[in-house]
């Protein structure tokens, strides 16, 4: 309740600053409350004023303050408060933006132990592959092998059944 209080005070006295005839030389004692009146004391009007110095809009001396180039853009861009929502603002999209990141960066890591996975189970069926053409290439030599034995029995049954049936 209070830092909305003090946004809609320093909203109102950043407008009162800016558009003073001198907002280089402006006494403090001139802000006011958000009711319009002038604040009560000389000690209210220094820590607001020592307020929006934290913040970055004025430069206090003594009893006087001037706006520094920070307060103008904030006052000619809409305000005090547009400029706290536009900031909130762009924290939210900044967090969805680190949420999104978060949320890309752990789908590329399960994507990368997919592919891990998937190069570990390609070359075990490489090798796989490998030993099955190994004894494909086995079998085909003893099955040449064995046609070549066999043709050459058959050829010497045939001779010597020539040979015992032509004497």
């Amino acid at each position: 309740m209070t830092e909305h209080k003090d946004d809609l005070d320093i909203e109102r006295n950043l407008k009162i600053l800016c558009e003073s005839d001198n907002p280089y030389e402006f006494e403090i004692t001139n802000f006011e409350n958000e009711k319009g009146r002038k604040l009560h004391s000389k000690y209210n009007s220094e820590l607001f004023a020592s307020l929006m110095e934290q913040k970055g809009l004025i430069r206090v001396n003594g009893y006087r303050c001037s706006v520094k180039k920070f307060g103008l853009d904030v006052f000619n861009s809409g305000g005090w408060i547009k400029y706290i929502s536009d900031q909130e603002k762009q924290e939210t999209e900044l967090e969805l933006k680190i949420q999104e990141k978060e949320a890309l960066e752990l789908e590329n890591l399960k994507l990368q132990k997919e592919a891990a996975e998937h190069k570990k189970s390609m070359r075990s069926l490489e090798t796989q592959i490998s030993s099955l053409t190994r004894d494909n290439l086995r079998l085909g030599n003893w099955d040449i092998r064995f046609r070549w034995l066999i043709a050459v029995i058959t050829f010497l049954i045939g001779f010597i059944v020539e040979y015992l049936i032509g004497n």
